[in-house]
């Protein structure tokens, strides 16, 4: 198997890692490798020897709570080595955060170890970032962009339908460096308050994703923090398997689950929320990874730990260490 983010597989050996992403075979959609503009006309190369298993993937999605100075013991100087220490410990290949401010995400970059690179811009002057890392020694950045969740996405800073805030959707194609398989990563943070920005900017999410792909079963992850819960229409609409984009969320398909929570945000109290306290047991999860199907999430974990009492956020951070085909199934694009 050849490790991707830095994660113990659940499965222990090649001859069983392939096996179990090829059971059932039959019943998945094959994956198409689209061809983009970049590759047209290359001259044939010598293609380097490739990884031919299955590769162990570990994603992050990570709202770090902006730097802002009204929160006390919770402000971001003594919150930001803790949020260093997890993303070195887990080491997702790829994570997502909402919220993070100019200074802060450059000061998070140069506290961590491992070589991540990032992209994204901030949603308006001087404002939140939804801002992709990636680490740079296992994945090769390709392309990327941004748009924004109103009736003008391409234009900066604009505030769509009944949205309190400007939200965006930050998205990249990446190369496995092991194995030459591309795949795209999108992040976004919906509006916490319109419920029309919600379903307007969902719809307007999963177009533009179909545009940037150029295929309908691309390997992609959706992530992000979609401040609505597990039963609402927005969650069925991105999971939908009839007519929608028949995505899966990492959680509830993984085979094993380490953090077992009701809310992912939780306000600073962590487990002793009120929610979490005084609530009837449920998946009310705001924070989601979602995947295409022709993964398989081996473990995924609601990252709950604290430092006397201090959380590095006020969300709990989510990893999903996913098996990530091979290239029998998924052949690197070919050069023409």
């Amino acid at each position: 198997m050849a490790p991707l983010g830095g994660g113990n597989a659940s499965i222990d050996t090649q001859a069983e890692a392939a096996a179990a992403l090829s059971g059932n075979e039959a019943n998945r959609p094959r994956l198409r490798a689209a061809v983009t503009d970049q590759e047209e006309g290359q001259e044939d190369k010598p293609q380097a020897t490739l990884s031919s298993t299955p590769s162990s993937l570990n994603v992050m999605t990570f709202n770090l709570r902006f730097a802002g100075t009204g929160d006390g013991r919770n402000s971001w100087r003594f919150r930001k080595d803790h949020v260093a220490d997890i993303i070195d410990r887990y080491h997702p290949a790829i994570m997502g955060t909402q919220e993070g401010l100019k200074a802060q995400l450059a000061e998070l970059q140069e506290l961590l170890k491992h070589p991540y690179e990032r992209f994204g811009v901030e949603r308006e002057e001087n404002g939140e970032f939804e801002q992709i890392f990636y680490d740079a020694g296992l994945l090769e950045h390709l392309d990327g962009g941004d748009f924004w969740l109103s009736e003008q996405p391409d234009t900066r800073g604009t505030q769509g339908w009944d949205a309190a805030c400007v939200r965006m959707v930050t998205w990249c194609k990446f190369r496995l460096r092991a194995t030459q398989q591309e795949l795209f990563v999108f992040n976004t943070q919906l509006d916490h308050v319109g419920p029309t920005s919600r379903t307007e900017g969902s719809k307007l999410l999963w177009d533009r994703i179909q545009q940037i792909t150029g295929s309908p079963d691309a390997p992609l992850f959706l992530m992000g923090d979609f401040n609505t819960y597990r039963h609402t229409s927005t969650y069925s609409y991105f999971t939908s398997q009839e007519d929608g984009p028949k995505l899966l969320e990492a959680w509830p398909e993984g085979e094993k689950q380490i953090g077992d929570v009701s809310y992912t945000y939780h306000g600073w109290a962590g487990v002793k929320n009120d929610g979490e306290v005084n609530a009837v047991r449920a998946a009310n999860h705001i924070d989601w990874i979602f995947y295409r199907p022709q993964m398989k999430v081996l473990s995924t974990e609601v990252i709950t730990e604290d430092r006397n009492g201090r959380y590095p956020s006020d969300h709990y951070p989510i990893q999903a260490e996913v098996l990530f085909p091979g290239p029998a199934l998924l052949p690197p694009p070919r050069a023409n």
